[in-house]
């Protein structure tokens, strides 16, 4: 009997390691943009459409080589055998170099960290070579979603018009937000 249970134990905790491994790459690519966010103090829609970006990136990444679910955007077009874990890292580091390029160290380190993590061979090539299309492909169907729109501020004073929030006096912020094309949501 206690043999029984020592098996379940042991076979528990291959298991558990097995799965932590996996997301521990997805876990290390967002810690490492909230950190850069937090650093940066990052407006929040801003910040939103950041993580938007990176985490369809790791999910059409992944999910190109397991083929489980539907992709986002990126149809699969990677042998299953890739790796998944350099996928990730390959999407996440590209979006992130893009969108954060004052943090490039800290993106440039943990990529080469967790791809030291990961055995050479095809299956790494064919996993960052992925991985890095699938980034580019969800960038560049951003690229002209509004977010960089310029809208000047109103000018007025008054009942109804815009000023400057007391006590930081903050800017006008984002006020082309709320034209930005929505990520899951259909256009008409």
């Amino acid at each position: 009997m206690m043999t029984h249970w020592l098996r379940l134990l042991i076979v528990s905790a291959v298991v558990g390691m097995a799965t932590t491994a996996r997301a521990d790459v997805i876990t290390n690519w967002n810690t490492a943009a909230l950190d850069t966010i937090r650093l940066g103090r990052t407006s929040p829609p801003v910040a939103s459409r950041a993580l938007a970006i990176l985490h369809a990136s790791m999910y059409d990444a992944v999910n190109g080589i397991s083929r489980i679910n539907e992709p986002y955007l990126v149809r699969s077009a990677v042998p299953s055998s890739a790796s998944k874990e350099a996928a990730a890292a390959a999407a996440a580091h590209r979006v992130l170099l893009t969108l954060f390029p004052q943090a490039s160290q800290r993106f440039d380190h943990l990529y080469h960290v967790t791809l030291a993590g990961i055995p050479d061979g095809p299956h790494k090539g064919a996993g960052v070579a992925w991985g890095e299309y699938v980034a580019a492909q969800i960038l560049s169907s951003r690229d002209s979603d509004g977010s960089a729109a310029i809208v000047a501020a109103p000018d007025g004073s008054g009942p109804g018009a815009w000023v400057a929030t007391p006590p930081a006096q903050a800017g006008y912020l984002v006020p082309q937000w709320g034209f930005v094309l929505p990520f899951a949501m259909p256009t008409s």
